[in-house]
């Protein structure tokens, strides 16, 4: 199996050599899905199949369309926000290694691994229809979530283990020779072949509330999408992600919220705010402990938090350097664990490996990019129909990131479908500054529609 693996592996690649910008996108959103960052190539420096994607992406779009390339890098609505980050990046490395050293590497790859899926669904954005792609998708999307219900009910991981058998070093806690599950007494848990459980969450959150917006389309389009949103729905259920599910619910109140009129939004924000005591009441008793069925919880988190900010306490600003949660405090055969010696597991929160890393400049340099992104999404959410919805996904990522962190990579499922969003707004502003009008996709939305009906 390991040679069909790697066949398959090669073969993905060199289609997205030969196919077009469309292809390409879904041929990295593939690449991604199907080959965790538990299999690499290379093992220092660390080098994964999805690396190698992300890399490919990059390199055939320079050669093939520079203009495009070269305008979504030097001039996009992203230039400032991940402009003050990667200086977030150089400071902390010269402030605690130098400049030639491996902390300003690690701040590089983390720059390129971490922002190039924004970028890459970007430049794919800048040119290509937002829904077209979301229906090319759709296939590989039915796949997903039918190999997460047969992971269920077969109660083994067998694409995990064969993806990663197939590559020369493996870096999972899973044992492959053994059965590979998460599900725990009280709940289910599925991963399909990313790194965790939570993870495989953010892919199916991100791809729910992208598709959602699509509810509403009309003919044979409007059976797909409808059984895309229960597929997903039902996998969300089964990977057993609380705070997936919590961020897929928050996104669709969102989407309708502002879809409602002023007076019926003033009413529900104040229901809201009456009902936030029991609803505040009902979250706390669902995170606050792990005494009873396990899992992440707010009493874990704050021990991690604690842990965080004694960790930055000589250097608060900058922090401890690029990377240095992942290679010093959990590098291999290290457990990070509090001043009463309890484990500490992972970093749950993105706050909490930012603080340590990169202090509080690189703490805000990453959430004004993250809040960069959701108010471009939700000022251009009802002049461009097509990503409608975007603000809702982009808000409940934040909120997925900042309540779980980004384990096994997990923001390039975030990053690669709102950064397709924000290039979409970026290609109808030029339409819209070459034809002096007011920026709308409602012709192009329409000619979709009628196509749609034409094909029922």
């Amino acid at each position: 199996m390991s040679i069909v693996v790697l066949l398959f592996f090669f073969g993905l690649l060199a289609y997205m050599f030969l196919t077009d910008t469309q292809g390409r996108f879904v041929t990295l959103v593939m690449g991604t899905v199907l080959f965790p960052t538990t299999a690499l190539f290379i093992k220092n420096p660390s080098i994964s199949p999805q690396h190698i994607f992300l890399y490919a992406f990059f390199f055939i779009e320079f050669f093939k369309d520079r203009e495009n390339f070269n305008k979504s890098l030097f001039s996009g609505a992203l230039l400032v926000p991940i402009g003050i980050s990667i200086i977030s990046y150089v400071f902390t490395a010269i402030y605690n290694s130098g400049i030639a050293s491996k902390d300003m590497y690690y701040g590089i790859r983390d720059v390129i691994d971490g922002f190039g899926y924004i970028y890459a669904a970007y430049i794919c954005g800048r040119k290509e229809s937002v829904y077209a792609l979301a229906q090319k998708l759709i296939p590989f999307v039915i796949i997903i979530c039918l190999f997460g219900i047969a992971e269920i009910l077969l109660g083994d991981n067998y694409p995990y283990k064969i993806v990663n058998s197939a590559f020369p070093y493996y870096e999972g806690s899973r044992n492959l020779d053994a059965t590979v599950s998460f599900t725990e007494s009280w709940r289910f848990r599925s991963c399909f072949t990313t790194k965790h459980p939570t993870a495989f969450g953010t892919l199916l959150m991100s791809l729910f509330l992208f598709y959602a917006p699509y509810f509403k389309k009309e003919g044979p389009e409007h059976k797909k999408i409808v059984l895309v949103l229960a597929l997903l729905a039902l996998n969300l259920f089964l990977c057993g992600s609380r705070t997936a599910m919590l961020c897929a619910a928050l996104g669709v109140g969102l989407y309708i919220y502002f879809k409602f009129n002023p007076f019926l939004k003033i009413l529900i924000a104040g229901f809201t705010l009456f009902a936030s005591t029991a609803i505040l009441a009902i979250f706390l008793q669902n995170f606050q402990t792990n005494t009873e069925h396990g899992g992440s919880s707010l009493d874990f988190r704050e021990r991690q938090l604690l842990y965080s900010v004694a960790a930055i306490y000589n250097s608060p600003i900058f922090g401890n350097g690029n990377k240095y949660t992942s290679h010093v405090i959990f590098a291999e055969e290290t457990r990070a664990s509090d001043s009463s010696g309890r484990d500490l597991g992972g970093l749950e929160s993105i706050i909490f490996s930012l603080l340590i890393d990169r202090g509080f400049f690189g703490l805000v340099s990453y959430y004004l990019l993250l809040l960069w992104m959701c108010v471009l999404l939700f000022r251009y959410r009802e002049k461009l129909q097509q990503i409608s919805g975007g603000f809702a996904l982009m808000t409940s990522g934040t909120l997925f990131l900042t309540l779980s962190g980004t384990i096994g990579n997990s923001s390039s499922f975030i990053f690669l479908f709102t950064g397709l969003q924000l290039g979409y707004i970026a290609q109808y502003k030029q339409i819209a500054y070459d034809n002096d009008t007011e920026v709308s996709d409602e012709d192009e939305t329409e000619e979709e529609n009628d196509q749609d009906a034409e094909k029922a």
